[in-house]
């Protein structure tokens, strides 16, 4: 779902839900070599530079798509409840366009045994911003986390 704020303020919400314990969950988000095996959109591979995954600590992932683009993304962790949450900054550090900082939080909500994980990425710079996200994050958590946790 993608909300527009107003006219260069989008917020987009996407959520999924996973057989295993919001822990496993979890752990797929912070422990960077089981992030690397998931992260991106469908057919990318991730290079993880830098993962402090502590309040202020920073991170820095090379997004490689199947055309060979590189994408880097930085940013830096705001909030950490274990097993429940994570917000951190996000910003594109590549491309001729100047991409703004947004924010991304990821709540991890229990289900008898399983996990929905549901991503709000906010301050996004237009709608079509947010719908190349909303790609990408749909593309994430409904292909590559999936098959992650099969």
């Amino acid at each position: 779902m993608i909300t527009m704020n107003n006219t260069q303020d989008f917020t987009l919400q996407v959520n999924h839900s996973y057989p295993v314990s919001r822990e496993r969950v979890f752990n797929a988000w912070t422990n960077s070599e089981e992030l690397a095996k998931w992260w991106g959109p469908e057919g990318y591979t991730t290079t993880i530079e830098e993962m402090n995954v502590e309040v202020d600590g920073k991170y820095k992932f090379s997004m490689h798509s199947p055309d060979g683009h590189t994408h880097v993304l930085t940013g830096q962790y705001v909030e950490i409840v274990p097993n429940e949450k994570l917000v951190f900054t996000w910003k594109w550090e590549n491309g001729e366009i100047e991409f703004p900082t947004t924010k991304v939080t990821i709540d991890f909500v229990k289900q008898g045994d399983a996990t929905e994980v549901v991503v709000t990425h906010s301050d996004l710079p237009s709608e079509e911003a947010a719908k190349n996200h909303n790609f990408g994050w749909t593309s994430s958590l409904e292909v590559n986390l999936k098959q992650f946790f099969v």
